[in-house]
């Protein structure tokens, strides 16, 4: 098919939607299909755009057009809202031209959902009917209003009638959780409309966390990292949702623990404001985001990963550093409701606690502490989740299939 990936973000950002953006392109470009893909120049999650003009790559096996957008420093409010609107109008001409094309499929990544209307315009002229799938990351009004970004009771009540409205564009809507996929039917969505298409990960390049990686791990080499030391392990992203607030007392308390390491990597708007929170504490350490060749080793330094997360958002997305998480075969800890996704499979490999319970995220660790095979059996059954639920080559044959069953009505 002729198929056309339009996003927000795509490779070769290397956390989040980008990510899978790139591996999705690559997959169906291996598959055989014509791809293009129209995005945006990298700046995720820097929050900045170093090429931040209209290009189109070279040297990739299809086609992507960039196309620039406003990169807000501090991404709050109604320049969050700026920056989406800035994309939709600068790719739409793009999108436009594609007309002669004449594709079989365009694929619509949320965020950002402001991109529908110009495939409602598409729709309209096009020579050709095509097929028109919307592919949800996370629930970017719902977030925004939960975290305060966006504020006040009218403009909730524009946003919500017009994610309605734009829904209705697409024959199908996907999400990456069945939470999720719930919420869409709260929403008014018809279920034989939606569809469950999860993000992945590659269980054949992420190995197994094993007992002698505190003996041989790069990482606590190069950092000069003791065996003896129990390290913390957080990521990821480091934005809003992830709540790290609520991690503050339960660092302070764990301060003058010698053989005790919290080891942040990542990069983001909130990572700032926590380092200087934390400057302080003596056995913590800050890194970026390591090499994509490196992620497996990275993920296998620590000896317990936690994923805290803000209750405003916990139903509106499904953390993609959970899905790597569990492959690497390490215990997760995270304060995620029980009744969401991320609190089921937390549920399962590792403890789950109550989005506001410090005292018991601080049990959970001062368990996992003291006891080296239960860490050990709660990685296994992570791994065990990933392989059966989220290996890549499954998960993305089945996407293969849909599409390509997939007929216009």
């Amino acid at each position: 098919m002729k198929i056309i990936l339009y996003g927000l973000n795509f490779k070769p950002e290397i956390v989040g939607v980008g990510k899978y953006s790139g591996e999705l392109a690559d997959y169906l470009s291996e598959k055989g299909h014509n791809l293009r893909v129209i995005t945006t120049p990298k700046y995720y999650p820097e929050w900045l755009a170093e090429k931040n003009r209209f290009s189109i790559d070279k040297n990739a096996d299809y086609k992507i057009f960039r196309c620039p957008l406003y990169v807000p420093k501090s991404p709050n409010g109604i320049k969050r809202i700026l920056h989406l609107i800035s994309f939709s109008i600068t790719s739409f001409p793009i999108l436009f031209r594609h007309i002669l094309w004449m594709p079989d499929l365009i694929i619509l990544v949320a965020p950002t959902l402001l991109c529908a209307p110009n495939i409602l315009v598409f729709k309209y002229f096009s020579f050709k009917k095509v097929s028109t799938i919307l592919q949800i990351q996370d629930f970017e009004f719902d977030a925004a209003f939960n975290l305060k970004i966006i504020k006040g009771r009218l403009f909730k009540k524009i946003f919500t009638k017009l994610e309605i409205i734009l829904f209705k564009i697409f024959q199908r809507i996907g999400t990456i959780s069945k939470t999720m996929e719930k919420k869409l039917h709260e929403k008014g969505i018809d279920k034989e409309k939606t569809f469950y298409f999860p993000n992945w990960v590659d269980v054949e390049k992420i190995k197994q966390k094993t007992f002698k990686d505190k003996y041989t791990n790069n990482y606590r080499k190069k950092l000069k990292i003791s065996p003896d030391t129990i390290i913390i392990q957080y990521s990821g992203s480091m934005n809003k949702k992830q709540g790290f607030d609520f991690l503050l007392p339960i660092i302070k308390y764990f301060k003058n623990y010698k053989n005790l390491l919290w080891l942040f990597g990542g990069e983001g708007p909130a990572k700032k404001d926590f380092i200087i929170s934390t400057k302080k504490i003596p056995n913590i350490k800050f890194l970026s985001f390591q090499k994509s060749s490196q992620l497996s080793e990275w993920l296998n330094t620590g000896d317990i990963h936690i994923i805290p997360q803000n209750e405003e958002v916990e139903d509106l997305l499904l953390p993609s550093k959970l899905i790597t998480i569990l492959a690497s075969g390490n215990p997760i800890i995270s304060n995620a409701n029980k009744n969401t996704e991320i609190g089921k499979i937390v549920g399962r490999a590792g403890f789950q606690v109550n989005p506001k319970d410090q005292i018991g995220f601080i049990n959970a660790i001062e368990y996992l502490i003291k006891n080296e095979n239960i860490r050990l059996s709660l990685g296994k059954k992570a791994r065990e989740i990933s392989e059966k639920q989220f290996d890549k080559k499954i998960v993305l044959d089945n996407f293969n299939n849909f599409i390509n069953e997939f007929q216009v009505k």
